[in-house]
């Protein structure tokens, strides 16, 4: 059953037995106190995918366990469209994928569960470029983009050519 972002962080930190304040001490203080307070109320915007991944590493559950698929987050524009998730392109998607471009300008080719940056040969792997990932493609058919390095990473609707 789905449960808003805030929920849950409240049932993992308190399950774990710690306060707001000791969860934002465990994010090294870049997420204050008072944020995780809003996000707990439904009062604040959505995390960026950075901040929930700070986060869910702060409560000491690796990202690989997170339930993205079960957690509902408060829309702009109004909380009752809140399933958003059907749009989100997850990091496990990436291995449907035969290359991402990332903010940087780099284009990396996926193999499994890396990805070799098409002009150094630099290898990363895909856990390290999802939050980076501008745009994913897969026989030169856009599937999934984002705007800047805030937003979540969204499927595209239809196909998109690319060249």
């Amino acid at each position: 059953m789905p449960v808003w972002f805030g929920d849950w962080i409240k049932e993992q930190r308190i399950a774990i037995g710690i306060s707001q304040t000791e969860l934002s001490i465990r994010t090294g203080n870049q997420i204050p106190q008072s944020t995780i307070s809003m996000w707990e109320q439904r009062k604040h915007e959505n995390p960026t995918a950075q901040n929930v991944r700070l986060l869910v590493e702060s409560l000491g559950i690796p990202m690989s366990n997170f339930p993205w698929n079960h957690i509902l987050f408060k829309d702009k524009h109004t909380e009752a469209r809140c399933n958003q998730m059907t749009e989100r392109f997850h990091l496990y998607d990436l291995a449907t994928a035969s290359s991402l471009k990332t903010f940087e300008g780099k284009t990396y080719e996926l193999k499994g569960a890396v990805g070799v940056e098409k002009d150094s040969g630099e290898v990363r792997h895909i856990a390290d470029l999802y939050y980076r990932t501008r745009s994913v493609i897969s026989d030169k058919r856009l599937l999934a983009k984002r705007k800047n390095a805030h937003e979540e990473l969204l499927r595209v609707n239809g196909i998109k050519k690319v060249k």
